[in-house]
């Protein structure tokens, strides 16, 4: 990703402070991913920083990309192609609110992190793919043609978010109580989204 003649190049330096990026922000925050942090941990000047990168907040764009793909693969790896559409529905919440969990709080703030594309369109790739599963039932005839699948995707984002947020700042509310309120906000979900 190093900058040559103009053009971006990949190189093993910058996957190095992408990894690292990773790894500070998701382990302790966005606000925690600093070029002075990065420097330090790898033992490097700034210009090795900015000569890759514009600066932090590219950085944090890189991570939230990162983060989100990781998501996005392993919670349709949860998908059982022999499964009923709300088995797979309610697979795909619950492997998206776990891996929420198992990375980290911090996780969250990335993976919530919208991408605005040249045309000024904002998308968050996590709704996207929920709002085309919802389109992928309605076109089976597994979901209602009235269900709004944009509003059904950020209620859900919404359920899952909210409940990670609050295994974050509360010690005692643990995550199996966590993704049993989530799978029942789902529920209640689905029944609403059935022809």
């Amino acid at each position: 990703m190093a900058f040559s003649k103009g053009k971006r190049i990949e190189d093993e330096t910058s996957n190095r402070i992408v990894n690292l990026a990773v790894k500070i922000g998701c382990k302790e925050g966005p606000d925690a991913l600093t070029v002075t942090r990065i420097c330090r941990e790898l033992s490097c000047d700034r210009r090795v920083i900015y000569n890759r990168f514009r600066d932090v907040d590219e950085i944090n764009l890189i991570v939230a990309d990162r983060c989100n793909k990781e998501l996005i693969a392993n919670a349709r790896a949860a998908i059982d192609p022999e499964a009923s559409y709300y088995d797979n529905f309610a697979a795909l919440v619950k492997a998206i609110f776990t891996y929420i969990c198992e990375r980290n709080a911090f996780f969250q703030h990335y993976t919530a992190l919208y991408k605005v594309t040249e045309d000024g369109t904002v998308i968050n790739e996590i709704l996207l793919d929920l709002i085309r599963l919802i389109e992928e039932g309605k076109e089976a005839g597994e979901v209602s043609k009235d269900t709004d699948s944009r509003a059904t995707a950020g209620n859900i984002w919404l359920i899952i978010t909210g409940i990670t947020r609050l295994i974050a700042s509360n010690a005692n509310y643990k995550y199996q109580d966590g993704l049993n309120t989530v799978m029942h906000g789902v529920n209640a979900i689905s029944l609403n989204m059935k022809p």
